[in-house]
Order: C-alpha cells, then sequence, then structure tokens
C-alpha cells in the first residue's frame, strides 16, 4: 500500500474491497425489517478493518462466517434466562473494544441462539431477550444503540446435535455479525428472516426503565369551613303547622301520604270545597 494514501481515501484499496463487495450486497431494506439511519463516521475516525476481514473475499450466501466477528469467550446466561453471568465480563469487554476500535461497522447484529429443550416460541423469546441483554450491557458502557440490532433465532440454526449435551452447549451462544459498514448494508438481505428483533433502548431509556420517577401527587389543601359552605347544603327550615288547623283523621282511617287534613281543605257534605 501506497503510504503517502490515508486509509479511507477515494483511491484507499479498503474503500475499492468494500464498494466490490457492497456493490453485489447491498439492497433495498425490507419492509418488516427497516432500521433506523445511522451516521457515517468521517475520514478521520476510519481505520484499516481488522484481522478478520478478508479484502478478497466476494460475498457468499453460503457461507455465514463472511459476516461474523469472532470473539474469545463465550457469554453465560443463568438457566432459562437473559441474566448475564459475571464470568462473561471479559467476552462483553472485547466486544465493546471490537466496537470502539471499529467504527466503520456502523451496524452490529447480535444473534442469541438455543437448543431444542423447549417449545419453539419459548426459544426463540428466550434468545432475543438474551440478545437485547448483551446490546444493552454495550449501551450503557458507551455504545450508540443504533449501531446495534438484537435477533433471537431460538433452536432454528444449530451448530451441533441436540441430543447430546456438548451439542446443546454448543447451540446455546450468542453471535455478532457485521451488518452495515459505513452506513452501507452489509451481509445478506435476509439475515433477520426467521428471528424475533426487539427494540434496542438508548442510554437515557435505560436509565428511565432502571430509575422511573416518582409521581409527584400535589398535596391536599386544608379544608377551612366557612359559614357559606355549610348554609348552602341546609334544608330549609320548615314552616310551624297551626295545631287548630288540623283535623284528626277519623277513627279507622288513617291519613295516609298527604298528611294530615286541615280545617280549610274539608269538604262539604255536599262535595264541594267548603269556603
Amino acid at each position: 500500500m501506497d503510504p503517502s494514501k490515508k486509509p479511507g481515501s477515494a483511491t484507499s484499496p479498503l474503500v475499492a474491497t468494500l464498494a466490490v463487495t457492497l456493490g453485489a450486497t447491498a439492497v433495498s431494506a425490507c419492509a418488516d425489517h427497516r432500521l433506523p439511519p445511522n451516521p457515517v463516521p468521517n475520514l478521520a475516525f476510519r481505520q484499516p478493518p481488522p484481522d478478520w476481514f478478508d479484502p478478497n473475499a466476494v460475498f457468499d450466501p453460503n457461507r455465514p462466517g463472511d459476516t461474523r466477528v469472532y470473539i474469545k469467550g463465550k457469554i453465560v446466561f443463568d438457566t432459562d434466562r437473559a441474566t448475564i453471568r459475571k464470568e462473561s465480563e471479559k467476552v462483553l469487554k472485547d466486544l465493546h473494544a471490537f466496537l470502539v476500535s471499529n467504527p466503520w461497522v456502523t451496524r452490529l447484529r447480535v444473534e442469541g441462539h438455543t437448543d431444542s429443550r423447549a417449545s419453539d416460541d419459548h426459544n426463540q423469546e428466550l434468545s432475543a431477550k438474551r440478545s437485547l441483554a448483551v446490546c444493552h450491557w454495550l449501551v450503557e458502557n458507551g455504545i450508540d444503540h443504533v449501531r446495534l440490532v438484537a435477533v433471537g433465532f431460538g433452536e432454528k440454526k444449530p451448530i451441533g446435535p441436540n441430543d447430546t449435551e456438548p451439542g446443546r452447549q454448543e447451540n446455546r451462544r450468542t453471535e455478532f455479525h457485521v451488518m452495515e459498514v459505513d452506513g452501507r448494508p452489509y451481509g445478506p438481505k435476509n439475515a433477520l428472516d426467521g428471528g424475533m428483533t426487539l427494540t434496542v433502548l438508548s442510554a437515557e431509556e435505560l436509565y428511565l426503565l432502571k430509575h422511573p420517577p416518582k409521581p409527584k401527587i400535589p398535596p391536599l389543601r386544608p379544608f377551612n369551613p366557612t359559614g357559606d359552605d355549610f348554609d348552602r347544603y341546609k334544608p330549609a327550615p320548615a314552616k310551624p303547622i297551626d295545631s287548630d288547623s288540623v283535623v284528626q283523621a277519623p277513627s279507622g282511617d288513617s291519613a295516609g301520604d298527604a298528611g294530615p287534613i286541615k280545617k280549610d281543605e274539608k269538604k262539604d257534605d255536599k262535595g264541594g270545597d267548603k269556603k
């Protein structure tokens, strides 16, 4: 390579190689798997590709290792849970270092895989939550959430026999694949097909999720009764009844709902009102 030419320049072999490779693989995004835009790093931040990148390789859909990032070690989870165990810290730190030192990888796909010792739906959901846990660890340690895609395939992509314990251990794994280079798609267009994709939260959203704000309840105002407050609800005082104007009902009868009979309301013998 000519030392006078900087990596990332118009005549850089890296750019020329990527142009050929991406030209064969770049496709329009599938409507079901559209991803948010991701800013492309400027030339000052672009670096030579890592050791695993073969500049002469042409993408072959029958070779799934073309896009894979190999990190030594394995991410281990609690049984049947998406909780990352402590012994996984070195792998996570190495993956974090890879993303920090290779900003030209503008999107990384984190894949979760399981063995077959449960239902298909359970395994796929568990694998998706585990991949999301890895992504959220990276976000909490400074990686932009837009650079990460969390997807779970459950038991759909075994690499070992599920009828043996060593094979099941191989199938319980987390893989990392380059999905975008300098803002351009890299790898197969159907990389997410058959998987369960979960939304990777931002650092701010994760903080609020772990530290939800307490609801503010306004204090109750003290009640200061006044005369007007009580008078509005007092019934009107009953009018006094003159005892001389009340006639008792005849024996055997009752006044009923009409109340006591007043003298001026009695009927005369002829059926008319008494004047």
